[in-house]
């Protein structure tokens, strides 16, 4: 009998072992030999924080630094994430440059297999899994402040680590960067319920980096535009943008057919947040829906300490 119970183990193992995994034979391959080869490195094929659209910074370093703690909901068709969020906001000169430390210290998420096969991964749905998150480090350098006839203006960069795997395809596991030059200018009123409106922008590049040999790089414009309402309680921000990819992936249409393969690197965001302002805490909620090439909706809550700093001007 124990001998019969290991042979049907044994029979069984490979189908059991080809169960967890899915078909490939009608996948595209794009490129090298490793399991990551089946996957798009792009922001359409991948998870909510793969490849994140830039946050507004208003074009303004300001004069305190801040930790913020918060966690993300995320939302698309057969595909659900919650992930934690943390962000040291080190203001190293203030009013004149800042580093800033911030990433997912953990994503939690369940993908279907429709949207697997999709994203061309691997492994099956297994139910709820946890996977590490990015690190990303920015620096933020005030250029121009408080000049009558000119704008604000921040120059901005920020690295991504690959300290998330791509084995689910949540993470690149592959470097990033981007950099822009923000710019805002703040309009003041008398009114106690609207204090002041300040519009801003901004404009740079978005590089990453792909698993396709020939083209070892997706890169393209980045171009946001936001709006900020202030009181001495509240301000509410709304914000619109993404980034172009130059079609890197195209490239295999030689191969597979043209029309075979699209690019899925043009995200879009809308944002909506609030945030409500404390002596030591601010609050802050956040909407965003994704169009184009980003197809999540999400919801942000957070917690930002900020430390006190005495307030001085150029």
């Amino acid at each position: 009998m124990h001998k019969s119970a290991v042979f049907l183990f044994l029979l069984l193992l490979p189908a059991w072992l080809f169960s967890q995994t899915s078909d490939q034979s009608e996948w595209i391959n794009f490129g090298g030999g490793h399991m990551a080869q089946w996957l798009q490195i792009a922001p359409g094929k991948m998870g909510p924080n793969a490849l994140l659209v830039p946050r507004m910074d208003y074009a303004e370093v300001g004069y305190q630094s801040q930790l913020e703690l918060g966690t993300h909901y995320h939302q698309m068709s057969g595909d659900t994430a919650v992930n934690t969020f943390f962000r040291y906001y080190w203001n190293i000169a203030p009013g004149r440059a800042a580093v800033e430390i911030w990433g997912q210290p953990s994503e939690t998420f369940r993908s279907s297999n429709e949207v697997r096969d999709f994203r061309q991964v691997v492994y099956r749905d297994e139910g709820w899994m946890t996977v590490a998150g990015d690190l990303l480090i920015s620096t933020y350098i005030q250029l121009l402040k408080d000049k009558t006839y000119l704008p604000d203006m921040v120059l901005n960069y920020t690295l991504k680590t690959t300290t998330g795997d791509n084995y689910h395809a949540r993470y690149t596991n592959a470097g990033m960067n981007y950099f822009y030059m923000a710019f805002g200018k703040s309009f003041y009123t008398s009114s106690k319920w609207l204090s002041e409106i300040r519009i801003a922008g901004l404009t740079g590049f978005y590089v990453w980096q792909t698993n396709k040999v020939e083209m070892a790089q997706d890169e393209g414009a980045v171009i946001e535009l936001g709006i900020e309402l202030n009181n001495q309680w509240l301000s509410l921000y709304t914000e619109y943008g993404g980034y172009n990819g130059y079609d890197a992936y195209k490239y295999l249409n030689g191969i597979y057919g043209e029309g075979t393969i699209q690019g899925h690197n043009d995200p879009r965001v809308l944002r909506t947040r609030i945030k409500k302002t404390g002596k030591l805490f601010n609050i802050t909620a956040e909407y965003q829906t994704g169009f184009q090439d980003y197809h999540y909706q999400t919801f942000r809550l957070a917690v930002i300490y900020h430390f006190k700093a005495p307030e001085r001007k150029w």
